[in-house]
């Protein structure tokens, strides 16, 4: 990332040199009795600072301003500007590149704005489809492996989730080691291995975890390609490979988290043919992503994760980006802290708060010698949404247990998330404890 910011900051700075000198060439070469077209019906000069103020904002463009303000001065010493200093020509170039320039810097900070709600969004669905699919897959196989399978999928994948939390959300021995045998119970892989992609975007050629005889690094095959280029899982199919392509592969599945970021390939060399079908390749992808969701998610929340262990990695991760959205675009979320005393209704109560969240929601359960503390982070909202959200959980209380908020134990504060540091708002927030 920041040698990407290098490049595109220095292609804007050679941009706004390049358009500024190639105009005022043009109008040298075109016009050379007023190259600055001081004179002419349109100054055509004022194009280089106002397409440079458009694309990269108030800076930029005066610079080109600049520019020419400093040729028009040694034009005029040369002779080719006539007359007085034209400081009326000077200053009605600024007025407009000026406009330009509020013009750009407000608009690309909506659209700033807007594509990180959106990209957001998109990712928060991606990681609900993908929560679903584990639910009712655990759901689905809980009779089935009753006897034979005693831990269910979803005890499986939270061992997994204090793995990553406890290693600081890094995909080394030990947790990729829990993670290819839970895809050995659940998608019946016989011989396997998973590969990292190393800090330089590359894949490490020694695997970090295998089970049966592995499968060894191939770089140039067809599938593993295939899988680094699109993001996608890949397989060998009847209609999938080329005729003389051959692949020591039957599966090649990417650890890609919602935000598109590729952290390993888990490359199958032997597994059952029947399972080589829709549903365990569906599975399989499934238990992937969300093991790079919450490696990435344990590894930006890290610091928080160790002073508050039971918080979900999830809820931890929002936290942070939610904090740094409000940095960058200044867009509002909220915490919500309800705070309930033991009643005969405890349980219900929780159960109750946990079905009022939105889909964008993240919710923590604290359990505390005093009661239960039930944490909501709502992305994206402020005080109006507060407002709504209690309103709602009133008339839900009203209705199912005859109580309110502030009576029989049930009290709440909140506060919208700022640009501090996320660990010191929560512990700011968990500390007011009634």
């Amino acid at each position: 990332m920041p040698g990407l910011f290098k490049i595109e900051w220095l292609e804007k700075w050679l941009e706004t040199l390049l358009i500024t000198v190639v105009i005022l060439a043009a109008g040298y070469f075109f016009n050379r009795e007023d190259p600055l077209f001081i004179q002419s019906q349109f100054q055509w000069i004022w194009l280089a600072p106002i397409l440079i103020a458009l694309r990269y904002g108030l800076s930029s463009g005066m610079v080109s301003v600049a520019i020419i303000f400093i040729l028009c001065l040694v034009f005029q010493r040369l002779g080719l500007v006539k007359g007085e200093f034209p400081t009326t020509f000077m200053l009605g170039g600024v007025m407009v590149t000026l406009i330009c320039g509020q013009f750009s810097t407000i608009w690309n900070a909506r659209l700033r704005r807007a594509d990180s709600l959106s990209r957001h969004a998109s990712e928060r669905f991606e990681q609900l489809s993908r929560a679903y699919f584990m639910v009712r897959l655990s759901h689905d196989r809980l009779e089935q492996n009753l006897i034979s399978r005693p831990v269910t999928l979803r005890d499986a994948m939270f061992d997994l989730r204090n793995i990553l939390a406890t290693h600081g959300g890094h995909l080394d021995k030990e947790t990729c080691a829990a993670l290819i045998s839970i895809l050995v119970q659940y998608c019946s892989l016989e011989s396997a291995a998973i590969y990292l992609i190393g800090k330089d975007g590359h894949m490490m050629e020694t695997s970090v975890a295998d089970c049966g005889r592995g499968a060894e690094y191939v770089p140039k095959d067809i599938l593993l390609r295939s899988v680094i280029e699109s993001g996608n899982t890949s397989y060998q199919s009847v209609n999938r490979l080329e005729l003389d392509a051959n692949s020591p592969y039957l599966v090649a599945a990417p650890l890609r988290t919602s935000s598109g970021v590729l952290c390993g390939v888990l490359l199958v060399s032997e597994m059952p043919f029947m399972s080589l079908q829709r549903e365990p390749l569906q599975i399989m992808g499934v238990l992937l992503a969300y093991a790079a969701d919450h490696a990435e998610a344990a590894a930006d929340a890290y610091r928080l994760l160790a002073v508050f262990p039971d918080c979900p990695t999830m809820f931890a991760s929002e936290l942070g980006k939610m904090a740094r959205l409000h940095r960058d675009l200044e867009v509002n979320s909220t915490l919500i802290v309800v705070n309930v005393k033991p009643t005969k209704h405890l349980n219900e109560i929780c159960i109750a708060l946990e079905r009022q969240q939105r889909g964008l929601d993240h919710g923590w359960r604290r359990e505390l010698g005093w009661g239960v503390q039930f944490v909501t982070l709502m992305p994206f909202s402020g005080a109006a949404a507060v407002e709504g959200y209690i309103a709602r959980l009133n008339d839900m209380f009203r209705k199912e247990f005859g109580l309110r908020i502030g009576e029989g134990g049930l009290s709440y504060h909140y506060f919208i998330v700022s640009a501090d540091e996320p660990l010191n708002q929560l512990a700011e927030l968990l500390a007011d404890e009634p």
